[in-house]
């Protein structure tokens, strides 16, 4: 079976994890046999000129065993309502064709988000009588960053795919008022061929508390520190914040009125390697968010046995167990405490190796591409 991905993001020069997950279910798809084929129009802001060299131009060669095709180029009218989605669609068409004229015809088209790849991929499956499946990860639904026009793009795209995938149980509601179809709840995979649990969760010495987030609004980190200040007023307890963003001064300032320099540690941008390495050695991993679609970091750090606490703000809740972590009130500063204290208590009663066993049963590879396959052979 020939699948054509059409993503809204991709690694690209500059940004080697934009779309990483798109691209990591694009290699998993083809070594499993599919015959998997990219399309993605690569569009650069004007921000980037002197950075980006060559424009305007279609490329295609084999990336990590995936045959992928861009289109590369500049959106020269910046934010302008539809100027880059209609620069998207137009790309596409011209991926497609020279697509279909290296090797065939795919026989289903899988798009990732529907801005922009769902919406530029329905017009295309619709003209070409393929079946069209858009898998959703965007937070913008659920956190009302849609313009009017882009709604009703997505209702578009919505209205014209068989099969519509949500990554998340907040998201998958979030979606239900732009279409009547049913939505399919199928999360983002992490790849677990190489991790392995590690040996205790209980600390020799500290208690370490890790996130690693984008330092914004969202994200809620100014409510983790707060909460950590108010459970561990004193102690040997450690807060280490992975991540950079435009929240980062803001959150600085708060650690030095709390009087926290010496025990919160601000890591900034982090190798995914970097990040796996961290998540070893905390006794707990959290997410203070407000909303999330899914949350594959709070996943990466179940695959190596570290056990969570999340706010329930969407996806954490079809990831979070009694045998994992805590699921905690959003905005909640008190509820972030008590869940720290209650980890820091009973740390000994989280075994790493049934966090691991329990992640690869519901988020391993093998467990999303079966369900991605059964969609497949469906429609085709």
């Amino acid at each position: 079976m020939h699948v054509l991905i059409v993503p809204s993001g991709y690694p690209m020069e500059g940004k080697p994890y934009r779309g990483i997950f798109y691209k990591e279910q694009a290699i998993a798809l083809s070594k499993a046999g599919y015959r998997v084929t990219v399309a993605f129009p690569e569009i650069w802001s004007l921000k980037a000129i002197g950075i980006h060299k060559e424009k305007d131009k279609l490329t295609h060669e084999v990336e990590d065993g995936v045959v992928t095709y861009r289109y590369k180029g500049f959106n020269i009218f910046g934010n302008a309502p539809y100027s880059t989605e209609l620069i998207f669609k137009k790309r596409l068409k011209s991926l497609y064709k020279q697509i279909v004229n290296d090797i065939g015809k795919p026989d289903i088209i899988h798009a990732h988000s529907c801005l922009w790849g769902g919406y530029g991929a329905s017009e295309l499956s619709e003209k070409e009588n393929l079946p069209l499946v858009i898998t959703e990860h965007s937070s913008a639904f659920g956190r009302n960053m849609l313009k009017s026009y882009q709604k009703t793009l997505a209702k578009t795209a919505f209205k014209k795919a068989d099969e519509i995938i949500s990554v998340g149980p907040g998201l998958k509601k979030d979606l239900e008022s732009y279409t009547d179809k049913n939505i399919r709840l199928i999360p983002n995979f992490i790849e677990m061929d190489q991790l392995t649990p590690k040996e205790s969760n209980v600390s020799t010495s500290d208690f370490r508390i890790l996130i690693v987030a984008n330092l914004n609004t969202n994200k809620g980190i100014d409510l983790l520190i707060t909460a950590f200040a108010q459970a561990f007023n004193q102690g040997d307890e450690t807060l280490r914040i992975g991540g950079m963003g435009e929240e980062e001064k803001h959150l600085k300032k708060l650690v030095k009125e709390y009087g926290l320099e010496s025990r919160v540690t601000f890591l900034g941008a982090l190798s995914r390697e970097d990040v796996l390495k961290e998540m070893i050695q905390a006794d707990v991993f959290v997410s203070s968010s407000y909303y999330e679609t899914f949350g594959v970091a709070l996943v990466e750090a179940l695959a190596v046995g570290t056990p969570i606490i999340a706010t329930d703000s969407g996806g954490p809740s079809m990831i979070v167990n009694d045998l994992n972590g805590l699921l905690v009130q959003p905005g909640s500063v008190s509820e972030l405490a008590n869940g720290l204290i209650y980890m820091k208590n009973h740390q000994k009663d989280y075994n790493p190796v049934t966090i691991h066993d329990d992640c690869k049963k519901r988020f391993g590879k093998q467990a999303v591409i079966n369900e991605l396959g059964k969609i497949y052979n469906k429609l085709v």
